[in-house]
């Protein structure tokens, strides 16, 4: 795990460095997993200006600064509108409840 954490750092130390190369081996030295493993929701400006000394980070950096395959905006307006849309629903349903009580009250 503290490979994990030190992978991206910029300056690194022995015992740091030899961390991040047990995390690599653990994840099979496959750019996908490590960059899942990862999990980098930092500023992306900061990835681009790092510096890396290994042609397999430099591969995972560039993983990372990926654009992602669904846009987090479209996922969130999609979100939002499902959320919308189950209200809208209940209101109705309720409003109809409510017209079918009164009617039967003051109706039959």
């Amino acid at each position: 795990m503290a490979g994990r954490y030190w992978y991206l750092e910029k300056k690194k130390t022995s015992i740091m460095i030899h961390a991040c190369i047990e995390f690599e081996n653990s994840m099979g030295n496959d750019i996908n997993n490590i960059a899942r493993a990862l999990k980098y929701k930092g500023d992306i400006e900061i990835l681009i200006g790092l510096e890396l000394d290994t042609a397999l980070l430099y591969k995972v950096k560039e993983k990372l600064v990926e654009e992602p395959d669904v846009p987090t905006e479209l996922k969130d307006k999609l979100i939002i509108f499902g959320c919308l849309s189950i209200t809208f629903l209940i209101t109705i349903l309720i409003f109809v409840g409510a017209a079918t009580v009164l009617s039967w009250i003051f109706f039959n």
